[in-house]
């Protein structure tokens, strides 16, 4: 393709600026003083000046850096003498390598000058991907004009959960010149994301949704991301308000369900009594963590990590509850909020857009079912009257959502009719078999816990302490069968709250157990290493015949006792056995063996 002046080609070829002739798909090229470099790959254009690629397609491979220039051409608009080209250079705090597992990787390029023709497009916010048919655009070598592949989306994908999985359905295969190119919803025009890497065969790949891109570029989003947050703002946690929350037990219950783990249900419910702030604090704590947008870092951002508002240090939860980031689709907040007829924009969206989503779940091509969850918070706070809001959830979960439905107050008639008409008749005894089992695993991590105790005690002081608690929750489910058994294994709301507030606790105590049995056996693992690191310097000695030497036996002895003679800290063992290997190399040296 020719490198023309760009504004010649549009003056002579009288195009439209408003109509797409393939505007927003753009060729990025290394910049070079003589003519066109190499092809380096794709990117997205937005509006007249900005381009979204990935930050591996146009860094230099050599030094890993961000380049100082980058070619970018139009070659796919109509009615041009030649291709037209701008150079383009990173907008300040656009710039994400790829770090951590499978993270980052997005740069926003600035035109040094307006595109020919604007970009009608913008990225769009999708609840659910598993299923949906793609088309990608991307300029593979000799490809001058571009080349068209289908595909389907997967579901989350890559180690970090940024990113979403797409097989590819038709002929071709993704490889270099792909990378940053846009990803279409086939049939519907909106954009969805942008390709970021492909495995080996091109048969499978990844992009880089709309969400993980407003993660990073929050102004970028504000102009260029339509669709509905997952978790609205009024609900999102701060950094530092989220690393302060105490881990809770019904975490875990929001985390299975949002994984849809073997044992959780599609529909869900959980109660938070009126004034339990920490518990309404960790169930917003664990949808955060669930939403691409808003999730933590997985791994810590490299050095030049360059973001228009740089986020707080990495957030991961401290007991081990990490929903699969991207799990969650979408969060209805219904507190003074009418659900029937809601008032509020972001609700009335947010509604819109799962139903079309909904209508829309059988793709025969993929035959994958589209199954957004979505959590419904204090619809028994809503205006709307509990019958009616219980037959439009009943026509969400029909149409394929997963819902979980949190409860304040039992006694409000919103519980009854989910009790009646969403939850099957044999709930209450299925909730109360899990609960058995998951007093079970609690039984089981204690069990695990004081055999590490026995054997730590007798060499540590003041070794973490086994918990307790399994006896009294299994107390508990003797006391709610006994209950149940009178109903015919039907529980109403008032029954469910105690089963909800029953299995909370037992996931706190398991929490718990599980976090004593981990440090446990971080005592044990350290008081085991530190016995090898000693046998390991004494036998070095005596591989040499210094064994006896005098200036080593009382280092030996000392560590030896604090390790094996009765319960020392570990730290002053630490100190004796380094002590002890500081003699070893000392000797070692001196009889020249360096």
């Amino acid at each position: 393709m020719g490198d023309g002046d760009g504004k010649r080609g549009e003056a002579a070829g009288g195009v439209n600026p408003d109509v797409d002739h393939g505007s927003w798909r753009v060729r990025l090229r290394r910049w070079a003083a003589s003519g066109s470099g190499d092809v380096l790959g794709a990117g997205v254009l937005f509006g007249s000046d900005r381009v979204l690629t990935c930050a591996h397609v146009v860094r230099d491979p050599a030094t890993g850096l961000r380049p100082d220039r980058v070619q970018v051409e139009f070659p796919l608009l109509q009615g041009l003498t030649r291709t037209p080209h701008r150079t383009a250079t990173v907008a300040a705090g656009h710039w994400v390598p790829p770090f951590g597992k499978a993270q980052g990787d997005l740069a926003v390029l600035v035109l040094d000058e307006p595109a020919p023709v604007p970009s009608p497009v913008r990225l769009h916010r999708t609840l659910d991907y598993r299923g949906a048919p793609v088309l990608i655009d991307g300029f593979p070598e000799f490809r001058s004009g571009g080349q068209w592949l289908t595909g389907a989306c997967m579901g989350p994908g890559g180690e970090g959960d940024e990113r979403v999985q797409i097989d590819l359905t038709g002929a071709g295969g993704l490889r270099g010149g792909f990378s940053g190119s846009g990803v279409r919803e086939e049939g519907g025009d909106r954009l969805l994301g942008i390709v970021v890497q492909a495995d080996e065969s091109g048969e499978h790949g990844y992009m880089i949704p709309a969400a993980t891109v407003a993660k990073y570029f929050h102004r970028f989003a504000e102009r260029y991301v339509t669709g509905p947050h997952a978790v609205p703002g009024h609900r999102v946690v701060p950094a530092e308000a989220a690393r302060a929350a105490r881990p809770h037990g019904l975490q875990r219950t929001v985390a299975r369900w949002l994984n849809a783990d073997q044992d959780a249900w599609d529909t869900e419910v959980l109660f938070i009594a009126e004034d339990d702030e920490r518990a309404r604090q960790a169930l917003y704590v664990v949808l955060n963590m669930a939403d691409r947008e808003q999730a933590p870092q997985l791994a810590v951002s490299p050095l030049d990590l360059d973001v228009d508002e740089p986020s707080a240090a990495p957030l991961l939860s401290r007991a081990g509850i990490a929903p699969r980031v991207g799990s969650i689709g979408l969060v209805l907040d219904l507190e003074g909020v009418a659900l029937d007829e809601p008032s509020q924009p972001e609700l009335r969206e947010a509604l819109a857009v799962l139903r079309h989503e909904l209508r829309h779940a059988a793709l025969p091509r993929t035959g994958l079912p589209r199954r957004p969850a979505v959590a419904v918070l204090y619809a028994d706070r809503s205006p709307t009257e509990p019958a009616a809001a219980v037959r439009i959830l009943r026509e969400l979960a029909d149409g394929g959502a997963r819902l979980l439905l949190v409860v304040r107050d039992a006694a409000h008639g919103f519980p009854y009719a989910v009790a009646e008409h969403l939850l099957p008749a044999e709930r209450a005894a299925q909730w109360l078999q899990r609960i058995g089992a998951r007093v079970d695993v609690l039984a089981d991590a204690e069990r695990r816990a004081r055999r590490l105790f026995h054997r730590v005690e007798p060499h540590v002081v003041d070794p973490p302490a086994a918990t307790a608690y399994a006896a009294r929750a299994a107390l508990w489910t003797v006391q709610l069968s006994n209950e149940l058994r009178p109903l015919a294994g039907r529980g109403g709301p008032r029954f469910l709250e105690k089963l909800s507030y029953a299995e909370q606790a037992v996931d706190t105590y398991l929490l718990r157990a599980e976090a004593a049995e981990s440090e446990l056996r971080q005592v044990l693992d350290e008081h085991l290493r530190l016995r090898g690191l000693l046998r390991d310097h004494l036998a070095r000695l005596a591989g040499r015949g210094l064994a006896e030497h005098p200036a080593a036996v009382g280092p030996y002895r000392e560590a030896q006792q604090l390790l094996m003679g009765g319960p020392c800290p570990l730290a002053d063992a630490e100190r004796a056995v380094e002590a002890f290997a500081r003699v070893v190399r000392r000797l070692a040296e001196a009889e020249g063996g360096g």
